[in-house]
């Protein structure tokens, strides 16, 4: 009976609100247009979302520079002893001159545009490299969209995924990221993706990586 009872109450424990949390964040982070938030205001966003990201088993770094977002590149490189990386052919990333190092050390790089088999090729590389439209500080989530330079298999099939984006498009909440999209024409593929992939869905085992990355970068520049 003792067993049963500890059981019940502790489901009424995981779904009462204000109660449980499985990361830190807010409990709700949809509020309804007209209702205050609990929460008070984020006053360092790009600080909150490397703590919400790391609440969510993903990694991330903020850096000054161009050059500080190219060695952390190289750096995840070498662990995952990495030999076929593929990019978003975006200029960011061109920008960023990370090709020629990776080349340098064995690292294939294949750009978006000059692939063939997008597939393929995406499901074959050890490393996924994009930018992301916005971050979330809320959540640690990175808001993605896809287009012809903007492969959406790049941030799915391989095992690592490292995104780079400025720390001035780090929003602090969901509805701000909803807002952008409000009133105009919206991408043909929006995106929110936290963290690394997770599924509970065979006999409710946690696993990590099976309808995505299982390790998940975030480099904010700036």
């Amino acid at each position: 009976m003792a067993d049963r009872t500890e059981f019940l109450e502790s489901i009424r424990h995981r779904t009462r609100t204000g109660r449980y949390k499985p990361t830190r964040a807010p409990d709700v982070a949809w509020t309804s247009m007209g209702e205050s938030r609990r929460d008070p205001p984020i006053e360092d966003p790009p600080a909150r979302f490397l703590e919400e990201l790391k609440a969510v088993g993903g990694h991330g770094q903020r850096v000054e520079s161009q050059e500080e977002a190219r060695e952390y590149v190289l750096s995840v490189a070498r662990e995952k002893d990495a030999k076929l990386l593929v990019r978003w052919d975006v200029e960011e990333l061109a920008e960023l001159g990370v090709d020629g190092p990776l080349e340098e050390a064995g690292v294939e790089v294949a750009v978006w545009r000059d692939l063939e088999d997008f597939r393929e090729v995406a499901a074959r590389a050890d490393i996924g490299l994009s930018t992301a439209e916005w971050a979330i500080a809320e959540t640690g989530s990175l808001v993605l969209t896809s287009g012809p330079e903007r492969g959406r298999t790049v941030t799915l099939l391989p095992p690592t995924y490292v995104a780079v984006i400025a720390a001035e498009k780090v929003l602090s909440t969901v509805p701000e990221a909803i807002e952008k999209y409000a009133g105009g024409a919206l991408p043909a593929n929006v995106c929110f993706h936290t963290g690394p992939s997770r599924s509970g869905d065979i006999e409710m085992s946690l696993v990590v990586g099976m309808h995505g990355p299982g390790d998940v970068h975030v480099i904010l520049l700036g």
